[in-house]
């Protein structure tokens, strides 16, 4: 950094500056503690920040509700978090068009309660969404549980506009569902954990709320588990997510199968599925209301759980259950994960003490996702746990054009350095 704290301090715009030590030391990144805390209040704030920030070449971390700020491997230097919880406001709603623009700092349940005066909600199941923004799911990319039935948070993207590190404001994308033909840039910056810029407004598509919605819990061995999601897929049964969890170690698994409809659509499916589950010797049961809200979003909460070491296997959807039993295979002599697993999508989750023990699974799990042409990483673990390891996994040839597409976004690797995939 090119200037002292206090000169880099004068700099910057406003009074949302803060070096009191209390807070520095909350808003440390994996055990590295900023110098300087700056909230803007406007966009404008916010892009001659960025700018102040670029001149003097000082580091910077995006941050918006925190909950994210354990992905990625631990920063190479940090001199200013950026704060977006400011930026709250919804700029346009257009219910016909099933869209929202909203600003970045802005939460989830925040939004959700706007848009559902309209009878809309944001198919996003983020963890923590008194807390989560919208820039910050959209950068760290937090798919939820229903990820399979309404889409992806990069299919629900369609718009939105960026700080470079220069402190350039760009555009990408549009207001409406049909955009021009072209780069897609929005699929870019989502995922990109705020290594390519800080995103300062976001269009997102958004969905009717559901008349009615119920889920069937079928618990039993892992085995008949998995017989009962294979042949939910034969069926014409629509459920919105499928989740295999184990419950008690690795004898007991459940199956949790939601629905989305018309009150009549979901009783039907339910009666179905209650149907697949006695005949395959499962037990059931069949929540809704605020105990089904509850049930799912303790499984969406998963991945951040704090404390804890969380890995994350993406393989072929025909892959799951092979995954899963050879990882409970392993847990018969030694400590025994929390798995969950997205059969839909072919996202596998572990979640174990954090101690060091738990990350000589790594390569283990490494091998076993390479198995199975997918991958694993360490998705969140404390910053004790990431010095001596990449948390990304293996190097691929894609890390060489992530490189790339680094050095013409971030020249002076300004944003979030060392955090990214390859440690960009």
């Amino acid at each position: 950094m090119k200037l002292s704290p206090d000169q880099l301090a004068a700099s910057l715009v406003g009074d949302s500056i803060t070096a009191e030590t209390g807070l520095l030391a909350q808003h440390a990144v994996d055990g590295v503690t900023p110098t300087l805390i700056c909230t803007p209040t406007t966009a404008e704030q916010l892009a001659a920040a960025v700018r102040v920030c670029s001149e003097a070449q000082a580091t910077i971390a995006p941050w918006g509700g925190g909950t994210a700020m354990g992905l990625g491997n631990p920063p190479r230097s940090l001199d200013v978090v950026v704060k977006t919880t400011r930026l709250n406001q919804v700029i346009e709603h257009d219910p016909a068009n099933l869209t929202v623009t909203v600003q970045s700092g802005m939460t989830l349940n925040a939004l959700q309660n706007v848009i559902a005066a309209e009878k809309q909600f944001l198919p996003f199941d983020a963890p923590l969404p008194q807390r989560s923004t919208l820039g910050g799911i959209v950068a760290a990319n937090l798919n939820g549980p229903r990820r399979s039935s309404y889409g992806s948070v990069r299919d629900l993207v369609i718009g939105m506009k960026v700080l470079l590190a220069s402190g350039e404001i760009i555009k990408a994308g549009g207001k409406v569902v049909k955009n021009v033909a072209g780069y897609d840039m929005c699929k870019l910056f989502t995922g990109s954990l705020g290594t390519l810029g800080i995103i300062a407004e976001v269009t997102l598509r958004v969905a009717p709320i559901p008349a009615h919605s119920a889920t069937v819990i079928a618990t039993g061995t892992l085995a008949n588990a998995a017989q009962y999601a294979n042949q939910l897929t034969r069926t014409k049964l629509l459920p919105t997510a499928v989740h295999l969890l184990n419950t008690g170690g690795t004898a007991s698994w459940q199956l949790a199968v939601s629905f989305d409809g018309f009150a009549e659509t979901v009783a039907r499916q339910v009666n179905d599925s209650e149907e697949m589950t006695q005949r395959l010797g499962l037990t059931q049961e069949v929540i809704d209301g605020g105990r089904q809200q509850q049930y799912w979003q303790v499984v969406a909460d998963l991945p951040v759980s704090q404390d804890r070491l969380v890995y994350r296997l993406t393989v072929p959807r025909g892959a799951v259950v092979q995954t899963i039993s050879t990882i409970a295979d392993w847990s018969k002599t030694e400590s025994t994960p929390t798995i969950c697993a997205d059969v839909a999508m072919g996202t596998v989750w572990l979640v174990l003490p954090a101690k060091p023990p738990a990350l000589e699974l790594f390569p283990r799990l490494i091998a076993l996702a390479e198995q199975q042409r997918g991958h694993a990483v360490i998705f969140t673990a404390p910053a004790g746990l990431k010095q001596a390891v990449d948390v990304w996994g293996l190097a691929t040839p894609a890390h060489t054009l992530m490189r790339k597409i680094k050095q013409e976004f971030d020249p002076a690797a300004l944003l979030n350095p060392g955090r990214f995939v390859g440690k960009l």
